[in-house]
């Protein structure tokens, strides 16, 4: 019979394997399921762009040869295959296939892809190729074809991307071998370390289980405790190495693929029309209307109001990042709030009387202390403020008012203006949400003003909260604690 010892040291070690197993096979299948996500989620981009490409180019009546130029040069410089497909299955654009064999291209209409996106507006599949012999990943995504009734693809339906999965494959394949010689280094040592501590190893290889099966059951955020500085702690820290490496790993492409994606669909898209416009100006000019005087000014002036337009739009990008990051430092203590909101009113006054409207403050005869950082709060009050402004009438009224409930004051902007449609009240404070993007465009807005108001409210442990009738005008109120 073996003896206690021979046995305490194959139940560790059978205990260690089965850890290492479990740890490795998780690491593997997460990290194999966010690279997969990530795709998924840069071919739903490429279709967005392309649509966005396409949706701008329709009404101007592009070539098909300059169009075809630059679905080649998205494709080319994101390594993703674009396919676009009428409703009845036709191909009508393929990257990785010349024009001339273009009518050699099987109906694509019974696609798996193309089939979910007929009937969910959006399908993925992963399959191999019957066009380039490769495997690939697909998501097709359907458009509205009235939008592109006059472009160049008038049966337009939808669009598809994809990319080839050998060399994500390929890079899986090399992580697995990773994980596996790490697990399997990591027995060795356990298997010396289980002959030399095997009578000190009882009590900790007890422990050490209730905490392996909790990370077997999915609680990877928990960590391994090393009591020691023999074999048994080393094998604890590297499985805690191990957990916080596939935390970390997890968090970061999140991360960064929120930020990519908010990047690529957010801030391309509302930089576009100004550095669009800003072009378009130079290149007349350029091209012999400096020569003009008149035209000259006026170009000159649209120019500068675009690159304005950008400026601002870049300052609020910098603002919202620092919020929320964390880096914005805020300074609290109390304050009086008649002057303050007299201050924010005079910021605004010539903005309202340029559209000739009356902007004025109600305030109580004694109003208390309130605290808070008062320079923030200016901030967040003036994006308000302005948002008014902006979308009110010429002659509108828009009053400020601040009044007391319980132990808090609570500030409020009322305006006249058009209000806001009920569908639209749980989404304005996001960012670059409009609700009606050319207008909201023409009045200067840049889509992040009342979310940068909502992150300083939060940061007060406070909430903004709107009320709007559709025709009666809106208010946005939220509460200060007082002394």
């Amino acid at each position: 019979m073996p003896s206690i010892r021979t046995r305490i040291s194959f139940t560790y070690l059978l205990i260690a394997a089965i850890v290492l197993v479990l740890l490795g096979t998780l690491l593997s299948l997460e990290f194999e399921r966010s690279l997969r996500e990530r795709i998924v989620a840069e071919l739903k981009t490429t279709s967005l762009v392309v649509h966005s490409f396409l949706l701008e180019t329709a009404p101007k009546r592009a070539w098909m040869q300059e169009t075809r130029k630059t679905l080649e040069i998205i494709a080319s410089t994101t390594s993703i295959r674009i396919t676009l497909i009428d409703g009845e299955g036709t191909v009508l654009f393929e990257s990785a296939v010349p024009d001339s064999m273009k009518h050699l291209l099987a109906n694509h209409l019974q696609r798996p892809e193309v089939q979910r996106a007929l009937k969910r507006g959006e399908g993925t599949d992963v399959r191999m190729s019957e066009t380039i012999g490769l495997e690939m990943m697909y998501h097709a995504h359907r458009v509205d074809p009235v939008q592109f009734e006059q472009s160049i693809f008038p049966r337009l339906r939808f669009i598809r991307s994809g990319i080839p999965l050998s060399e994500v494959n390929s890079h899986i394949a090399t992580i697995r071998l990773k994980i596996t010689i790490a697990a399997f280094l990591v027995f060795l040592v356990t298997l010396v370390a289980s002959r030399i501590v095997a009578r000190r190893v009882t009590d900790p290889i007890a422990k050490m289980s209730a905490d392996v099966a909790r990370i077997k059951a999915g609680e990877i955020d928990i960590r391994l405790p090393i009591q020691s500085d023999d074999e048994i702690a080393k094998l604890a820290e590297l499985i805690n190495e191990m957990t916080t490496k596939l935390r970390d790993d997890i968090a970061q492409l999140r991360k960064l693929e929120r930020y990519r994606t908010e990047f690529l669909g957010n801030v391309s898209h509302e930089l576009r029309t100004p550095i669009f416009s800003l072009k378009g100006y130079l290149e007349t000019l350029l091209d012999g209307a400096i020569d003009d005087s008149t035209v000259r000014r006026s170009f000159l002036e649209k120019a500068y109001h675009h690159a304005s337009r950008l400026d601002t739009l870049l300052n609020d990008l910098i603002e919202i990042s620092r919020i929320e990051s964390g880096q914005m430092k805020f300074s609290f203590r109390f304050f009086e709030v008649q002057p303050f909101l007299k201050e924010v009113i005079a910021d605004h006054q010539h903005a309202s009387q340029r559209k000739s409207q009356d902007l004025r403050c109600e305030l109580p005869d004694e109003a208390p202390l309130v605290y808070g950082d008062r320079d923030r709060l200016r901030q967040a009050l003036g994006n308000i403020i302005d948002n008014a402004i902006r979308y009110s009438p010429e002659g509108a009224s828009i009053v400020v008012n601040a009044g007391r409930s319980d132990d808090t004051l609570v500030i409020s902007v009322h305006d006249s203006g058009p209000g806001i449609d009920p569908i639209h009240l749980s989404r304005i404070f996001e960012r670059f949400y409009r609700i009606d993007q050319d207008r909201s465009r023409e009045a200067g807005g840049t889509g992040l003003g009342l979310a940068i108001s909502k992150h300083i409210v939060e940061a007060h442990g406070q909430k903004i909260v709107v009320e709007s009738t559709p025709g009666s005008g809106s208010t946005f109120s939220f509460h200060l604690r007082t002394s």
